[in-house]
């Protein structure tokens, strides 16, 4: 069951006002009744000490005048109810070896009262003791009060506790319920203005109830709530300016997409542009042999006819066996070129994503090899060394083919750059050198190309692999081919690429591919 906020506020002051009135009822009234007992207890004990130095020096001297005197001390108190003189008997046991002492009363005032010497305090009576001796004779006074003036002390303290309890209830219960009604009425009203500015309704205005908190609280709910209705007019501005921003933007987007995806075309061209002049160059030297090989076969064929007519059997089977050897020398050689178009095909076409067994050594080789023909057919005087050290551990890795040749593409093709830059510096026995090395490190294959060139100045590393960041020229490159790398060996590989470089020494392209099983 709920219980309202006046509720709670009535019942929290009537309980703090109940557990009071249990104190004033009760814990007080004990406390005062306990010292009240305490105080006429040390009061008896006090007068019954005096009477007995009293009786104590009456009888040193004799003076028994004196010992009326002390009696008569006591008795005009009200509350007198007796006072006995007691002495004690020295009693003996049969042998005379051990004794003990025996009270007796000698004198009791009044005289009618009959006082046993083992009385103690009870109710009705409070009974003290004073011991005291004369002259080596041990005797003592016992005074006896009456309790009748503590009960009306308590009596009284209760009625007061009762009236003080009795008062402090019905004023507390009239203070927490105007409290609880004071507190209740604004609250609720904010509740439920705030429960309709939750749905949405900020007109709500809430009636300043008292110039105290709970009315700063009413101006303050009044203000949040006219600074909440200006930021939602303004917010369905800045909405509706954000609608036509958010639209100009994804206008903006599907035109950068389709820049991007024509950039990346533009480099994918740039790279088969370059590879084309190279495997022209390649492409040359088996077709040479073909022909070559063709005309020579050509001529054997010719000179085997003329061995035919002259029946000189031997001599057609010698010629026969080297046109079979020039004919093995053509098919070789055609698969050659046709392995070279191939290659270059695999490279124009799209990756299909998909990875497949792959000679990494053979890859590496022939694009180090096409991307210097590339280099020389744009540049005649261009020259470098090549070095490769090739793993043969390595053997067939899964990779995708199309793109990771890309990958070496363009590794090889900026060192190659890189080399023909500080070429032109025209210094002293430089050698310009390109070198790709393989190699197998546990579940990982490691492929590096490295140059001699100039470097990669240290300001720039951590922009190297941005995309449209580049150092060429202007129209030389996109900026993509690094970018693309990046891509491709991280996302599509689940590897890594890094460089080290120091400038004016040369730098490295570290390619690390995880071996998948």
């Amino acid at each position: 069951m709920l219980i309202n906020l006046k509720t709670k506020i009535w019942l929290t002051i009537c309980s703090i006002v109940l557990i009071f009135s249990f104190f004033t009822l009760l814990y007080f009234p004990q406390k005062q009744e306990k010292l009240l007992v305490d105080n006429y207890n040390n009061e008896v004990q006090n007068l019954s000490n005096t009477v007995a130095l009293g009786f104590k020096i009456a009888l040193r001297e004799q003076n028994f005048e004196g010992v009326q005197t002390a009696i008569k001390f006591v008795q005009s108190d009200p509350r007198f109810h007796f006072v006995s003189w007691l002495t004690f008997d020295t009693i003996w046991n049969a042998d005379k070896t051990k004794f003990q002492l025996q009270k007796k009363v000698n004198l009791t005032f009044p005289e009618k009262e009959h006082i046993d010497t083992s009385i103690i305090t009870n109710d009705s009576l409070i009974v003290k003791q004073s011991d005291f001796v004369v002259n080596n004779t041990p005797g003592a006074i016992l005074l006896g009060f009456n309790t009748s003036k503590i009960l009306e002390e308590k009596r009284k303290i209760t009625n007061a506790s009762l009236l003080v309890s009795g008062l402090i209830l019905i004023i507390g219960i009239l203070i927490g319920f105007l409290l609880a009604r004071n507190i209740s009425i604004p609250v609720l009203a904010l509740r439920k203005a705030a429960i309709k500015v939750g749905e949405g309704d900020l007109s709500q205005k809430i009636t300043k109830f008292h110039k105290d908190e709970i009315g700063d609280l009413s101006e303050a709910f009044n203000k949040m709530i006219g600074d909440l209705s200006k930021a939602r007019t303004e917010l369905n501005e800045k909405n509706h300016t954000l609608i036509d921003t958010n639209q100009k933007l994804n206008n903006t987007l599907v035109e950068l997409k389709e820049t991007h995806a024509q950039l990346i075309h533009s480099e994918k061209m740039a790279s088969l542009g370059e590879l084309t002049a190279g495997i022209a160059h390649e492409i040359q030297n088996p077709l040479n042999f073909v022909n070559n090989f063709s005309e020579l076969n050509a001529e054997l064929i010719q000179e085997m006819n003329e061995e035919i007519e002259k029946g000189n059997m031997e001599e057609v089977k010698s010629i026969a066996n080297d046109v079979l050897q020039n004919e093995q020398k053509i098919n070789h050689h055609g698969k050659r070129a046709d392995s070279i178009v191939k290659g270059m095909l695999q490279h124009s076409r799209n990756s299909t994503g998909a990875k497949e067994p792959t000679d990494l050594n053979a890859l590496s080789d022939e694009y180090l090899r096409l991307a210097y023909h590339g280099l020389r057919a744009k540049d005649k005087f261009f020259n470098a060394n090549m070095k490769t050290d090739f793993d043969p551990a390595i053997g067939k890795i899964d990779v995708i083919p199309q793109d990771l040749g890309r990958v070496i593409l363009n590794l090889i093709t900026n060192a190659f750059h890189a080399v023909k830059e500080t070429t032109k510096k025209g210094m002293e026995g430089y050698n310009p050198t390109v070198t790709v090395i393989t190699k197998k490190e546990g579940e990982a294959v490691i492929l590096t190309v490295k140059d001699n060139g100039d470097g990669v100045p240290q300001k720039i590393i951590d922009k190297i692999f941005q995309p449209f960041f580049t150092t060429k020229p202007t129209g030389q490159g996109t900026g993509l081919g690094l970018s693309m790398s990046y891509d491709i060996v991280t996302k599509g590989h689940g590897g890594t690429i890094n460089i080290e470089t120091k400038e004016g020494e040369g730098a490295a392209f570290i390619v690390t591919l995880p071996l998948t099983k």
